[in-house]
């Protein structure tokens, strides 16, 4: 795997750039702030999902200042031969895109989100999917620059082996430990909450027998029920078969007689159909007669047509023979005129060619001694120009130049300063009208109690309502709908009258409460109104404190800006250049007031302006007398310049006389050879127009056939139209005969099936009785009522064997769900027994000896190339709590040294060891590092470098060769004589 390439566009200080990258080491150089560290921050970015923020505090600091949008693309090569390039924006709606090369073209994969986008990459780079991509890049692969020893100089031991662990992927196994502590109590209290349901659910089941009794008794009841409708049912089965079968001799009359009124409308519309296709034959039969009688006519038009398309294709021949020969005819004139000017020009060339030769050499010796004279007086010139923009250089290197990229940050701040403070005022004001909405929301709780209250009232009015709505339609009439007889409570009196009354009172009470209710949901509503607007001043408060912190941060960022341009760090370098300079003619007064940072923004913004100008007038002063010390150096270059440019114009002019000179002697070759092909190709198109003549002649009649063919044509026209007209409807006689025969045979078909339905009614008529089937149809609505009656009453009896039944089922599932609590008690006991043996046997040592075995690998790699960048025979150990240990012999005892007794140089080299080898032992094909040398002396930077390129080529005494691309940022020369690739910034 490695990068071939990063184009970054709008990022810091790299408005649009594109670096390539070499398989091996490769090496960024370059002078503080020339965005070194840029280029690794966007490769983060882009291929491993790092966050802006996590490189700036804010992420519109990692965009060039005035730009609002910038791009990342890296392209990127997983195996060889496969090219993906990753895109990624910064700024508003950014975007994360992976495209692969199909063809010489990247085509972007279609992605859900940008998690998918993600595992797709670490898949590409080989790298775990079980753990974010940024995280990889920060703690391992791609460490920033100020966090490089990182964990390694953690004090704490429980902190840095936390931070070591998460490094190495095996804190799962400790932090799974710790997250388990609660389990055995919250185990022991769901023991508890079973054992008292199951104590409360046994008091439930002892009525369980005493319910089984009852509902045995109810089922007898039913059963006796039972027998009886089933008499009752089998003689309304009898009734209801004799009523069906007098309905099915009247539905059969009925449908008879419908079938019969059919059948005669159907006869009556056969004979219309009938008499139209009569109708269409006689016109087939007409339109046959014609076809026949302009058949011959037809005939004699198709062949004059043939002949006369044959014509016109030979016309067409014969106009491209005509045109072929006017062109040959104008390409002959052509060749002959410009034979006769190729013969006069090769004449005039030839003679004038020797006199400006010998003209030509004079002039060029002339020319280079007038050369050689100026050429000294130039380098003379030149050194005085070369002093004085030197000294124009350095001036443009002082410190307040940079006032210019200064001040919009300062700008900024200040602006933000002044919103952040009217924003503060703003909220203030919010907040002091605060009161009356504390009192209106006091009193929610009690208004919603009251209108539940009165919502509770109306439900019970309007179900007493709707049941003596009920009753008054059940009871309407003055009959009992259960025992089918008049009801004995109304004893005479009108059953409407008692109900009306009773439910305009209810209606009355339901009226009353629905107006309270009204009146109180208005209250409510005003109420919660007011607990959101004071939900709201609480996030306003929240607001409010947050915008003084970001004020004072604003304040911070502000005041460090500005140090950069205060008038103590200008002067001094300034006053320096000016002791160099040689500026003994003019005279600055240089600005010393300095910016008062505790006044207000505006007053700020004008201090800032008075002071720019100052300085502004300083730079233009002393710019003004570096250009016209410069002006006045270039005089003397420029004069040599002109009278050089004179001597080159002069000898450009001759150049191009001896060219023009070869070239006409070129011309003139060319020409002789021009006269020789334009006499051969007059020859050839002589040849070729003869010949275009003789096949022109053989189309000298084709005219006169055309005109003939067409007369033919008109002549004939009229019996082909009317044959065509009746073609159609002559060839449809046959189909319309047959469809004609049809009609006729189906007519009489319906006028048997009509005679045969007239007499299956008579016969249907003559069997019916009415008298019958109205006796029939009395004695079912008797037999109904009766088991209409029983079904109401074992359906009584059904309603109380299924309340009980419910009742038992209810206990009986009480008493399994009692069994099941049980089990699930002896469950959990299990479950504890399981957690308290992983959490002592199995979590509690996992990560330990995960953590020992990790250490002993990378110890190994790491030491060994330790020994090569010190060159001593020091033995560097990864020891417990991940501490740095280093053993050697000392008055020959062995010695140990941790974090604390190590120098700077010692540490950095062994943080470097160490990060190689963890590096390798984790996987990676790629590693990033930003200043390796800090606090190195020459000699082990040195050592440094070339343990790099052993691992480079994989050398044993150090290690095998496990990466694909290493990417070094770094000012020491040392590196540039192992790298494959060293890049430049300026």
């Amino acid at each position: 795997m490695r990068i071939v390439s990063v184009h970054l566009r709008n990022i810091k200080s790299h408005r649009d750039k594109e670096l390539v990258f070499s398989p091996g080491i490769n090496v960024l150089s370059g002078a503080n702030g020339s965005g070194k560290s840029t280029i690794f921050e966007a490769i983060g970015y882009a291929l491993f999902g790092v966050d802006a923020k996590d490189f700036v505090s804010n992420a519109e600091r990692f965009l060039t200042i005035g730009a609002k949008r910038g791009e990342i693309g890296v392209v990127f090569e997983p195996a060889p031969g496969e090219l993906y390039r990753v895109t990624r924006t910064v700024g508003t709606a950014g975007k994360w895109l992976l495209a692969k090369e199909i063809g010489g073209e990247f085509e972007v994969e279609e992605h859900a989100n940008m998690e998918e986008t993600e595992a797709r990459i670490a898949q590409l780079l080989g790298l775990s999917a079980g753990r974010p991509l940024s995280e990889q890049f920060k703690l391992v692969i791609g460490p920033f620059q100020n966090d490089f020893l990182g964990p390694f100089v953690i004090k704490q031991p429980a902190k840095r082996q936390d931070a070591f662990d998460e490094i190495l992927g095996i804190d799962a196994w400790r932090k799974t430990q710790d997250k388990t502590k609660v389990l055995t109590s919250t185990i022991k209290a769901k023991l508890d909450v079973l054992q008292a349901e199951v104590d409360t659910k046994s008091e439930q089941v002892a009525v369980l027998p005493a319910k089984e009794e009852e509902l045995a008794a109810l089922r007898t009841q039913g059963e006796t029920k039972k027998a009886e409708l089933a008499t009752k049912t089998i003689e309304l089965e009898r009734a209801s078969t004799l009523l069906n079968a007098l309905e099915s001799k009247k539905e059969a009359i009925q449908s008879v007689q419908q079938e019969v009124q059919g059948l005669e409308e159907r006869a009556e519309s056969g004979k219309n159909y009938v008499s139209n296709q009569q109708l269409l034959v006689e016109q087939s039969r007409q339109a046959a007669e014609q076809v026949a009688a302009a058949a011959a006519g037809k005939k004699a038009y198709d062949a004059a047509e043939g002949r006369l398309k044959e014509l016109r294709e030979q016309e067409q021949q014969k106009h491209q023979l005509e045109r072929k020969l006017a062109e040959l005819e104008k390409e002959q004139g052509s060749v002959q005129a410009m034979l006769d000017a190729e013969s006069r020009e090769l004449e005039l060339a030839k003679s004038s060619m020797v006199e400006e030769w010998k003209r030509l050499h004079g002039d060029q010796a002339s020319l280079a001694a007038a050369l050689a004279e100026l050429k000294k007086s130039e380098a003379e010139a030149a050194q005085g120009l070369e002093a004085a923009e030197q000294s124009r250089v350095f001036f443009r290197k002082l410190p307040m130049h940079s006032m210019e990229t200064t001040l919009p940050y300062l700008h900024v701040a200040l602006s933000r300063i002044e919103e952040i403070d009217r924003q503060i005022r703003e909220r203030e004001q919010l907040l002091a009208g605060s009161g009356p909405l504390k009192a209106e929301a006091g009193q929610l709780a009690a208004r919603q109690a009251r209108l539940e209250q009165i919502q509770a009232q109306r439900s019970e009015l309007a179900g007493r309502k709707h049941s003596l709505v009920e009753g008054r339609e059940k009871i309407g009439a003055g009959a009992c709908p259960f025992f089918l007889e008049p009801c004995q409570n109304l004893n005479g009196a009108d059953p409407a009258g008692i109900f009306d009354a009773r439910i305009a009172v209810l209606d009355k009470e339901i009226a009353g409460l629905d107006c309270e209710a009204a009146e109180l949901a208005a209250q409510v509503n005003s109420a919660q109104q007011a607990v959101r607007e004071l939900a709201g001043m609480e996030q306003v408060s929240v607001e409010l404190a947050k915008a003084g912190r970001e004020r004072a941060k604003q304040e911070e960022e502000f005041s460090r800006n500005y140090a950069q341009i205060a008038a103590s760090a200008l002067r001094a370098p300034l006053e320096e250049w000016l002791a160099t300079a040689g500026l003994v003619t003019v005279s600055v007064e240089l600005p010393s007031a300095e910016l008062d940072l505790a006044a207000a923004p505006q007053q700020r913004r004008d201090a800032l302006s008075q002071v720019t100008d100052a300085w502004q007038r300083v730079i233009d002063a002393l710019e003004t007398a570096l250009e016209d010390r410069v002006k006045l150096a270039s005089e003397p270059v420029q004069e040599c310049a002109r009278k050089l440019a004179e001597l080159s114009a002069r000898a450009e002019a001759l150049e191009q006389k001896q060219r023009e000179l070869d070239g006409a002697q070129k011309k003139a070759t060319l020409r002789e050879h021009s006269v020789t092909l334009h006499k051969g190709r007059l020859a050839a198109l002589s040849t070729e127009i003869g010949a275009r003549k003789n096949e022109l002649a053989a189309f000298a009649d084709v005219e006169r056939g055309i005109e003939d063919a067409g007369q033919e044509l008109v002549s004939f026209q009229p019996a082909r139209d009317s044959y065509i007209a009746n073609q159609k409807s002559a060839e449809e006689l046959d189909k319309r005969q047959e469809t004609l025969e049809k009609f006729l045979a189906r007519l009489q078909e319906i006028a048997s099936a009509l005679a045969a339905k007239q007499a299956e009614l008579g016969k249907l008529v003559a069997d019916y009785r009415p008298e019958q089937h109205e006796a029939a149809k009395n004695n079912r609505e008797q037999l109904v009522m009766t088991a209409t009656r029983l079904t109401s009453e074992i359906g009584a009896i059904g309603e109380s064997v299924s309340r009980l039944e419910g009742e038992t089922a209810a206990l009986r599932a009480v008493a399994a769900e009692i069994e099941q609590k049980l089990a699930a008690i002896e469950k959990l006991k299990e479950q504890a027994d399981l957690v308290k043996f992983l959490r002592n046997q199995v979590f509690k040592n996992v990560s330990a000896q995960l953590s020992e075995r990790f250490r002993e690998e990378i110890s190994f790699r790491a030491d060994r190339i330790y020994r090569s960048i010190c060159e001593s025979d020091e033995e560097l150990l990864w020891g417990d709590n991940y501490q740095i240990v280093l053993k050697d012999m000392a008055d020959g005892a062995i010695r140990e040294r941790t974090d604390d007794q190590l120098s700077g140089g010692q540490m950095m080299s062994a943080v470097v060891a160490l990060r190689l080898a963890l590096l390798q032992t984790i996987g990676a094909r790629i590693a990033f590092f930003d200043e390796p040398t800090s606090n190195l002396d020459a000699e082990r930077r040195e050592n440094l470098a070339k343990a790099f390129r052993a691992i480079d080529v994989g050398q044993e005494e150090v290690t095998e060769h496990w990466y694909d691309q290493l990417f070094l940022v770094s000012h020491d020369v040392s590196f540039t004589e192992i790298t494959d690739q060293t890049i430049q910034l300026d």
